[in-house]
């Protein structure tokens, strides 16, 4: 919502005696406060959402690398829709290359930018990525048993097409399926997982509890898009908090990271 917008809807007989006192410029902040503590167009589930949001604690970076120091490797590249923004890039790959795990798990590879970066910064391990299948199409696919989201970038995506005759291609195992269905005991013995699939509750919940059962203990856990556009993915992380998992959001990123003990 633009200034003039939100200035408009926060006219009232309030605002206007104290824009006769103050000033217009006084007179246009109070409007757009008034405008943004009621929130006209804010759904229940925005709502529930935002307050959820800041239920969940924010840390640094730094605090959670301590004194590790990694050293990155990655490509500036120009932007393209779906792909992760810079920061939560180096926030992933900063506490990939602390932790150093033999083997990886990411839930949706798209077109493998995050994939490639991870291997190549990971030299020696293997990286599990899992998508729906290339021919999956909203239009003749039958509907799976959770609700999916994110349809305009599953209609476009080239899977794995970042890592296709990469040197890093060699350490990447590529599955394909519904993530709602599989079994993941076929990816292999991963100690971190990067959950980035379907953003809905349901396929938040699914992916997260399906990763835990492979690695209860010393397992890494990291959650793209956990923001307020995202409520599924905030309503998940903020349950699991609740359920006594120490769950935090990093500052400056979009994601969520959480050390199973």
């Amino acid at each position: 919502m633009n200034r003039l917008m939100q200035t408009l809807l926060g006219v009232n007989l309030a605002t206007l005696v104290r824009g006769l006192r103050f000033g217009p410029r006084n007179f246009g902040y109070t409007c757009r406060e008034t405008c943004d503590s009621v929130r006209p167009f804010e759904s229940p589930v925005d709502k529930q959402a935002r307050e959820d949001f800041g239920f969940i604690p924010v840390v640094t970076l730094e605090s959670i690398v301590g004194e590790r120091q990694p050293e990155l490797r990655l490509q500036v590249m120009p932007h393209e829709d779906g792909r992760m923004p810079l920061s939560d890039a180096i926030g992933l790959l900063s506490l990939l290359i602390a932790e150093r795990p033999r083997e990886v798990l990411e839930i949706g590879t798209f077109m493998g930018h995050t994939t490639r970066a991870m291997a190549e910064n990971l030299e020696t391990a293997t990286i599990h990525t899992v998508d729906l299948p290339p021919d999956f199409s909203t239009q003749t696919t039958p509907a799976g048993p959770l609700p999916k989201d994110d349809f305009h970038l599953i209609s476009r995506r080239i899977v794995g097409r970042e890592f296709k005759g990469q040197p890093c291609e060699q350490r990447i195992v590529q599955h394909f399926g519904d993530t709602a269905e599989m079994d993941f005991k076929q990816c292999g013995q991963p100690e971190f997982f990067f959950i980035d699939g379907s953003h809905t509750y349901e396929y938040c919940k699914s992916d997260s509890e399906k990763c835990l059962v492979l690695r209860p203990k010393g397992g890494t856990f990291l959650w793209h898009d956990c923001d307020v556009t995202h409520p599924g993915v905030v309503q998940f992380v903020a349950e699991w908090r609740r359920a006594g998992r120490n769950l935090v959001r990093i500052d400056g990123t979009t994601l969520a990271y959480w050390k199973s003990v």
